[in-house]
Order: C-alpha cells, then structure tokens, then sequence
C-alpha cells in the first residue's frame, strides 16, 4: 500500500521535461499584428481622488471613462482595452489598411474628448474628466487583454511628454504654447500618415525630443482638433 502511495505521488509530481510547455499551448509565441496604439491618461487622477475619495469620485471617474471609450471605439476598431490605472491602453486595427487603423484611432480620441467636454458641463468640477492623450502606429505583440512590446512603451512615453520636457528638446513651441489638458500628441509616423492622407487634421510640431529608452531624437507632433485655430501655434504646421 505505501509503495502504490508513493508511485502515485511521483505521477503527480513529476516535473515537465525538457521541451515541454508548463502552462499548455497559451505560453505559444503571441501574435503579431501592426495596430494603432492610443494612450489616454487621467489629469490630476491620484490628486483628485486623495483630496475627494476613491469611493466618491476616483473610481466613477475611471468607469464613466471606460464607458466613453467603449461607445467610441465601437466603430472605430477598437481591440483592445486595458486600464494603466489612471487611464486606459487602447489598440485599433484594420484589416485592410494599417494607415485607416491609425486615422480612426485619431478620429476616436476626438469624438472622446468631445464627449468628455460635454460631460464635463453636467457634473461638479471635482468631477470632470481631463485627458492627455498619446497615438502611435507599429507592430505589436497581442496577448491576452493586453499589447506587448517596445512601440507600446513609446506610446506610453509619448503620453509623458509635458511642459517640463521642452526645454531639453531641440526646436521647441515656448511651454506656454504646451497645453495642460485636453490634447492629443502623435509619433511621426501617425503624422506622416495624417499628411499623406490630407486628413481634416492639422499638425504642429513639439520639437525633437530623446524619449527614454529609445535612442537617437523623435520629432513629437500635436494633433489639432478641425476648429483649432491655425494662429494659436507657432511651431512648424504640417499640412
């Protein structure tokens, strides 16, 4: 009886061997794919909630955003959603054309920024939602629920771009010209794509900057809403 105990504890024991997949055919080399990869980020969220509460204001403010996105993204080719804790990764796809992927993925943080605004005119100010917003195109890893990747880290180092990072970049707008919320910035590849596509979209350059973790210098562009006025930017207009 002890020696049948101690084969079977053995069975259930033994270890995979050499070759042999530890959690099943998911651990398999993901998918690789060329998406539009958006970064949308709460102004303010960690200060906003400390002064009035998660309960009461932090944790309905990123809900009704992920509710925005969902009825935006909808039509846009949304695939995925993943929230970064103050805001949201999001990935939009084409399957007939990555440069569509990248203008409806533009198109999409503008209608949520829209209606971001017009939610902000029905709820108390502790309440309003501000964005900073972040678009790139390239190839990314798709894993479960989520993108993996370098291209992802540089949209996220995009979306960290602020006043602060101006004065180290070459041929900067002044940082008054930067603004605090509410913006969208895209990598030069979403630009060129805006510009070949003579998009209702203007471009404004930031500058040259050195992104962390990525070598060399990347022009980094604002995206202009269509009733932006053209005066209020005085960096290099691309069209």
């Amino acid at each position: 009886m002890v020696c049948a105990l101690r084969v079977r504890f053995r069975a259930c024991c033994a270890r995979p061997r050499i070759g042999q997949l530890a959690f099943g055919d998911s651990a398999a080399m993901p998918e690789v794919a060329t998406e539009a990869i958006v970064v949308v980020d709460l102004v303010e969220a960690t200060l906003t909630s400390n002064l009035f509460g998660w309960y009461a204001v932090g944790r309905q403010a990123i809900r009704d955003l992920r509710a925005l996105i969902g009825e935006v993204g909808e039509r846009g080719g949304l695939r995925c959603l993943r929230s970064t804790g103050d805001g949201y990764l999001l990935t939009f796809h084409d399957p007939q054309s990555a440069e569509q992927a990248a203008l409806r993925a533009v198109e999409a943080v503008f209608e949520l920024l829209s209606r971001v605004a017009l939610r902000n005119r029905e709820v108390p100010e502790e309440r309003a939602l501000n964005l900073r917003c972040a678009v790139h195109l390239s190839e990314v890893d798709i894993v479960s629920n989520d993108r993996e990747g370098p291209h992802v880290s540089l949209a996220f180092r995009l979306e960290e771009i602020s006043r602060a990072s101006l004065p180290a970049a070459l041929n900067p707008i002044p940082p008054e010209q930067f603004p605090l919320q509410n913006y969208v910035l895209c990598s030069e590849e979403v630009a060129g794509i805006l510009s070949r596509r003579a998009s209702r979209w203007g471009m404004v350059s930031i500058g040259l900057l050195k992104l962390k973790g990525f070598s060399g210098w990347r022009e980094v562009f604002r995206v202009l809403p269509e009733d932006h006025p053209i005066d209020l930017a005085s960096g290099m207009r691309v069209s």
